[in-house]
């Protein structure tokens, strides 16, 4: 009896999953978005303007692919800056902007931003901050010579290393945005 009643219970809970048709995940789920296998362990999506052209992409680890399970969170840097210049050469970027590799924090994530006169890239990581250390730790105010140092020069023309690799063994996205195009629906 127990497990008569146990196989209408599975079969119940099974029952809906088997007969489920495109439209009905569409209607539930929505619409499938575009994704792009760029390397082995990079998939990218884009985003359009109005009239087609993209406005953004964003790149993040593959972890699964047709006959590969990968249990990394990270993008592995080589292949990254390759498929970087590949999408957006640096003679087709423009001059380095202001700011050129500063890093923010918040909410448990830091970015870099990498602006050029015409796309922006943003590279994004987790921020882990032992509580413990920074209760012991004094705090300590940058120069604006030390500062200095650690950012690399703006208003000079763009290279295929120009992309800083000291958080390659935490890298998670990457977003590239077209400066003057509008993604639509935003």
């Amino acid at each position: 009896m127990m497990r008569a009643v146990a196989l209408v219970i599975v079969g119940l809970c099974v029952a809906p999953t088997l007969g489920q048709t495109i439209s009905e995940i569409e209607r539930r789920d929505g619409k499938p978005i575009s994704v792009y296998s760029l390397t082995e362990h990079i998939w990218m999506t884009p985003d359009y303007t109005s009239d087609g052209q993209v406005c953004q992409m964003r790149l993040f680890p593959k972890r699964v692919g047709l006959g590969t399970d990968y249990l990394s969170h990270q993008l592995p840097f080589e292949e990254l800056k390759f498929i970087l210049n590949r999408l957006l050469p640096p003679p087709a970027r423009g001059i380095k902007g202001e700011l050129f590799g500063l890093t923010d924090t918040g909410g448990g994530i830091a970015w870099t931003t990498y602006p050029y006169e015409k796309a922006v890239f943003v590279f994004t990581f987790p921020l882990r901050i032992n509580k413990e250390a920074l209760k012991q730790s004094e705090s300590y105010s940058f120069s604006a010579d030390e500062m200095s140092l650690y950012r690399k020069p703006s208003k000079t023309p763009p290279s295929d290393n120009d992309f800083d690799n000291s958080q390659t063994d935490k890298l998670e996205i990457v977003t590239i945005k077209w400066t003057g195009r509008k993604c639509a629906g935003t």
